[in-house]
């Protein structure tokens, strides 16, 4: 066993990144990023139209660089030793396919159309579409978002695929169906040239496309022809069998055979939402509560089958082994939080970029990118949590959850002539957390106790400001773990039991999952502030709805 190597790889938001390890000793060989290129550049997103799409070159592209920067150095012989690659991406970031399961911007027609393209997880265009969905399932015999917190997205898979539908005929015309990343990378990966032979994710049915056993599998067609008559074309081209990570997707794909020196019977494992194997790689257990902070959260928590958890309300969905095989995942989340402080930086530093232009030298710039917040959060930190009102709600890219409303705006209350930018830092920060807290109070109002929280992500490891406040808004310890790149490993962690390295996922968790680096015990009397200013939160979040 000790000869068998595994590999993680997560698709992220800007960049995607892969772990080359021994499961059995827990050495990480080689690690790799790769930064999309055509999205750094901001190409096919329009920031104002909330349009956000990736094309998927970057990810083929990233998949090279990857495995060419994990294997430096290395004997054909140990590559021969990989004995499965597990991954994870974004979510619900769907496309469009042909019928030999390519996206259809990789046609010449198509090259450059971004409705042919990934509709990232944060792109909001379909919000008419989503009103449209929920507004049937309320009528329909069958409330099909009943395990959808009740509400469905816009971000997600129906209302995109509905959304391009009615805004690009030409697309629709030419499209076979239309396919998850989580599903179209492992299916790359296994050089699967059959749409109708990809086989589907749980996570991302279950929590994006409102599959579930208890209806047979999807929507029925007859819902779907209801909402609009453009679904008629893909009826007989969905699917009903989901898979968990567990499982296999395929062997290796001849390309990357002969380009890499894999071994062909190098199995690929089905795919997954990034933050639900996030949770695993960060070793969630029952009623623990996992926050995976980045640009976004989401926030992850399982639960055993035989616990018979409720239906929870204005989440982003309950599924059955969507995170651990044999447990309900249950997911939540918040639409922006790293965001927040980003768009914060950039109001800030554009005027002085663009007033002082060429005077400013590369390294001038550049210390003002890095140090920007060290020095906010120094600032902030000056300022007693007793001496300010100011509130901020969390709203900047609307709200993913509790209750799903992507036309909600943040605002503030509490200004005053001595409101300097330290200030403004300090309660976004503290709005990030009252976000956080909102999340777990609606778990704990239906029944559902949280006995742990756990943080992973690039900001617990980053800013331990942002995690002590977030520990006094909750009045909770929590847990940071020693990794951040907990949902790679999550991805590793599944390949590790697919490849029979170990029998279970919980095995595997024991030796391979992340372990605490640090926990954050909340200030008490900080706490009692912050309820009351929760409270304001929660009044301004009301004058919103």
């Amino acid at each position: 066993m000790q000869d068998k190597l595994v590999i993680g790889m997560d698709f992220g938001t800007d960049s995607a990144r892969g772990l080359l390890i021994n499961p059995q000793t827990t050495e990480v060989l080689a690690t790799a990023v790769c930064v999309y290129k055509r999205w750094s550049q901001g190409l096919y997103c329009i920031p104002e139209k909330e349009q956000y799409r990736q094309h998927p070159l970057d990810y083929m592209e990233a998949i090279d660089d990857i495995f060419t920067n994990l294997f430096v150095g290395l004997e054909p012989t140990t590559i021969k030793k990989v004995v499965a690659i597990g991954t994870n991406t974004t979510g619900s970031t769907p496309v469009a396919v042909d019928s030999n399961a390519r996206p259809l911007a990789l046609s010449t027609s198509f090259a450059d159309n971004p409705n042919a393209m990934f509709v990232l997880w944060k792109d909001h265009t379909a919000k008419k579409e989503a009103m449209e969905i929920n507004s049937l399932a309320k009528i329909w015999p069958i409330d099909y978002t009943l395990y959808s917190g009740g509400i469905y997205s816009s971000e997600w898979f129906w209302s995109k695929m509905l959304h391009v539908n009615r805004e690009d005929e030409n697309v629709r015309k030419h499209t076979f169906t239309w396919v998850e990343q989580s599903d179209w990378i492992p299916s790359y990966l296994a050089g699967i040239s059959k749409a109708s032979k990809i086989k589907r994710n749980r996570c991302a049915a279950g929590h994006k496309a409102m599959w579930n056993e208890s209806y047979g599998g999807l929507p029925s067609a007859e819902f779907l022809c209801a909402l609009d008559p453009t679904f008629y074309h893909f009826v007989n081209r969905f699917y009903t069998e989901t898979y968990t990570s567990d499982e296999v997707c395929g062997n290796i794909s001849s390309y990357f055979v002969e380009k890499y020196g894999f071994d062909p019977s190098t199995i690929v494992t089905i795919g997954a939402i990034d933050a639900h194997h996030g949770a695993v790689g960060a070793g969630s257990h029952p009623y623990s509560f996992v926050k995976v902070i980045g640009t976004s959260t989401c926030d992850m928590l399982v639960i055993p089958k035989e616990d018979n958890p409720p239906i929870v309300p204005g989440i982003c969905g309950q599924v059955d082994g969507s995170i651990d095989p044999g447990m309900i995942g249950f997911e939540a989340g918040q639409s922006a939080f790293g965001d927040i402080y980003n768009w914060y930086k950039n109001f800030l530093l554009k005027p002085i970029y663009s007033i002082l232009e060429d005077s400013l030298t590369i390294e001038q710039q550049h210390k003002l990118e890095a140090d920007f917040f060290d020095y906010m959060t120094k600032e902030a930190q000056q300022i007693k949590v007793a001496e300010s009102t100011l509130v901020f709600t969390d709203f900047f890219n609307g709200r993913r959850t509790p209750d799903a409303d992507f036309n909600l705006l943040a605002s503030a209350t509490g200004f005053n002539l001595a409101t300097n930018a330290g200030h403004v830092f300090k309660a976004l920060v503290e709005a990030t957390a009252f976000g956080s807290k909102a999340i777990i109070d609606r778990f704990i109002s239906c029944g559902i106790p949280i006995k742990s929280v756990i943080a992973t992500g690039g900001i617990p490891n980053k800013s331990p400001y942002v995690v002590q406040v977030l520990a006094d808004v909750l009045g909770c310890d929590i847990d940071v773990v020693d990794s951040n790149q907990t949902c790679a490993l999550g991805s590793a962690i599944f390949a590790a039991v697919a490849a029979g390295v170990y029998a279970t996922i919980a095995d595997a968790k024991q030796v391979l999952s992340a372990r605490i680096l640090k926990t954050y015990t909340p200030n008490i009397d900080n706490k009692n502030i912050y309820d009351q200013l929760y409270h304001t939160y929660n009044q301004l979040t009301l004058t919103l709805t």
